[in-house]
C-alpha cells in the first residue's frame, strides 16, 4: 500500500508523519507569547517615558456657607428703627440701620435704602460663589507661603479680595488726607453703593468709617460671625466665631480692611493709631466686639457729627441724645452731647445727661468768675490767683467717669505703619496671590 497521498486533481504530497504535528503547535503558540510580551515591554516604556502627572491638591473639607437670602426690611425709616425695642435689633440688618441713619442728611439725596439692599444682596451671593469656587485651592491666600491660615481666615480674606478686585469697591483717596463728616457719603456705606443711575466707578467709595461696615455687612449675609470694634480713631471688623456652631468657624482675628486686608492682635491697636492705656481702654470700652445695640449708637454718633459740620448743633445734640440711649456706657457720647447741648441750648429730658449739662455749666461759671478776678485790680498776673484757672481741657477731666475722653470730631484717616512682629499683613509691594476677576485656579 502506497504512502503518498492523492488529492482530488490527482496530485500527490508527500506524507507528513504524525508526530510532527504537535512540535509545529508548540513552536507558533511560543512565538506568539514572545510576540505578545514584546509588545507589552514595549508599551510600559512608553509610559515609563511620559511625564509624570501632576499631583492633585489636597481638597480641603470645608463647611459651606448658606446662600444669601433677599434681605427684610425691619423698618421703613429712622424713626421706626429708633422706636423698636432694643431685643429686637438683632434681627435688624446693619447695612439697613446704617443707611437708616444717614437719611435726610447732605450727600443722601440719591439714597433709595431698598435698591441698595439689594445691591448688597447680589454682591454677597458673587461672594459665595468665588469662594466656594477657591476655598478649596491652598495656594488662592496670600500668605499662604508664610504662614498657616484655617478656613475662617480664608474665608474672610476672599470677602474683602472678591468686593475690592471683582466688583470695584474702592477707598475714597479724596477723603484721605481731608476728612470730613459734611457728606454723609465718607461716613456711610451709601458712598460705596451706586444709585440707580451710577456704576461703582461713579461712586466716591468708603473710608476707615464705612468700609468696616460694609465688610461686615455682606460676610453677615453668608452667615459668617462678623462684628464691628472701635478704638481711638478707629474703627475695624472682627471674626468672632468662639462659640459657632461649626468648628471650623470657631476663630477670633481683628480684620483691618482700609489698607487692604490684614490682621492684627488686640495689642497693636493699643499703640496706633493712639497710643492708649490699660485705664482708657477699660474706661471708653475699647476692642470689645460691638452688640447691635451699640452698632445703632456707632452710626447715631455719625449723624450727629454730620450734622455737627454743617452747623446744625441742636441736631447733632439729639442724636448724640439717642446715641447715649442705645448705649449709656461709651462715655465719648455724653461728651459729645454736653458740648452740642450747651453750644445750641438744647434741653433734653433725660435726667442723667442734664445733670451732666448742668455740671458743665457751673464749672464753666466758676472758670468765669476766676478769670473776672483775674482782672480786677491786683489779680491780674497773680501766680496764685491764675493758678486755680481751670483750662478747657480741665472741664472735662473734673466731670467724673470720663477719663481719657477723646475729642470731638475723630477725624483723620490711618496711615500705613510698620508691621508689628507676629502680624500677617504682607510686606510691601507683594503681589497678591488670590485669584483675579474673570481668571482664577482651576477648579
Amino acid at each position: 500500500m502506497s504512502s503518498d497521498i492523492t488529492d482530488r486533481s490527482g496530485a500527490k504530497d508527500r506524507a507528513v508523519p504524525m508526530s510532527a504535528k504537535p512540535a509545529r503547535a508548540w513552536r507558533i503558540i511560543r512565538a506568539s507569547v514572545n510576540i505578545a510580551l514584546l509588545a507589552a515591554l514595549i508599551v510600559l516604556g512608553c509610559f515609563a517615558l511620559l511625564p509624570e502627572r501632576p499631583a492633585r491638591p489636597p481638597v480641603v473639607a470645608v463647611v459651606s456657607a448658606p446662600p444669601p437670602s433677599k434681605t427684610v426690611r425691619k423698618a421703613r425709616n429712622l424713626d421706626e428703627l429708633l422706636k423698636m425695642p432694643t431685643g429686637q435689633l438683632a434681627g435688624v440688618d446693619i447695612a439697613e440701620m446704617n443707611l437708616l441713619c444717614a437719611t435726610g442728611l447732605p450727600g443722601s439725596e440719591k439714597l433709595n435704602i431698598d435698591n441698595a439692599l439689594a445691591i448688597l444682596d447680589d454682591w454677597a451671593k458673587r461672594v459665595a460663589v468665588e469662594t466656594e469656587r477657591n476655598l478649596h485651592n491652598p495656594t488662592f491666600s496670600r500668605q499662604g507661603d508664610i504662614l498657616p491660615h484655617g478656613e475662617a481666615y480664608r474665608r474672610a480674606e476672599m470677602l474683602l479680595h472678591v468686593l475690592q478686585a471683582y466688583l470695584g469697591v474702592k477707598y475714597d483717596l479724596a477723603a484721605k488726607d481731608n476728612f470730613s463728616f459734611k457728606d454723609s457719603r465718607t461716613a456711610f456705606i451709601h458712598g460705596m453703593i451706586p444709585a440707580s443711575d451710577q456704576s461703582l466707578k461713579n461712586t466716591p467709595g468708603g473710608t476707615f468709617v464705612s468700609m468696616p461696615v460694609m465688610y461686615v455687612a455682606v460676610g453677615r449675609r453668608l452667615g459668617y460671625p462678623l462684628k464691628l470694634v472701635t478704638t481711638k480713631g478707629l474703627v475695624f471688623a472682627r471674626w468672632d466665631g468662639t462659640d459657632n456652631l461649626k468648628p471650623a468657624w470657631r476663630e477670633r482675628f481683628n480684620i483691618d480692611v482700609a489698607n487692604g486686608f490684614a490682621s492684627y492682635p488686640d495689642e497693636y491697636y493699643k499703640t496706633w493709631p493712639a497710643r492708649l492705656t490699660d485705664k482708657e481702654v477699660s474706661a471708653n470700652r475699647y476692642l470689645l466686639s460691638l452688640t447691635p445695640a451699640e452698632e445703632l449708637a456707632e452710626f447715631l454718633a455719625y449723624r450727629g457729627h454730620c450734622g455737627l459740620e454743617n452747623t446744625q448743633a441742636a441736631f447733632a445734640a439729639r442724636c448724640y441724645e439717642n446715641a447715649c440711649g442705645y448705649d449709656p456706657t461709651r462715655p465719648c457720647y455724653r461728651e459729645w452731647f454736653v458740648e452740642t447741648a450747651m453750644r445750641s441750648g438744647y434741653r433734653t429730658k433725660t435726667p442723667a445727661l442734664a445733670r451732666l449739662v448742668a455740671r458743665r455749666q457751673m464749672a464753666e461759671r466758676q472758670r468765669a468768675d476766676m478769670l473776672a478776678r483775674l482782672r480786677q485790680p491786683g489779680g491780674n498776673g497773680d501766680p496764685a490767683v491764675s493758678a486755680g484757672v481751670p483750662g478747657p481741657g480741665d472741664l472735662t477731666s473734673a466731670m467724673p467717669g470720663l477719663p481719657g475722653m477723646p475729642q470731638w470730631p475723630r477725624v483723620g484717616p490711618p496711615q500705613p505703619q510698620p508691621t508689628p512682629p507676629g502680624t500677617s499683613r504682607p510686606p510691601p509691594g507683594r503681589t497678591s496671590r488670590l485669584p483675579q476677576p474673570g481668571g482664577g485656579p482651576p477648579r
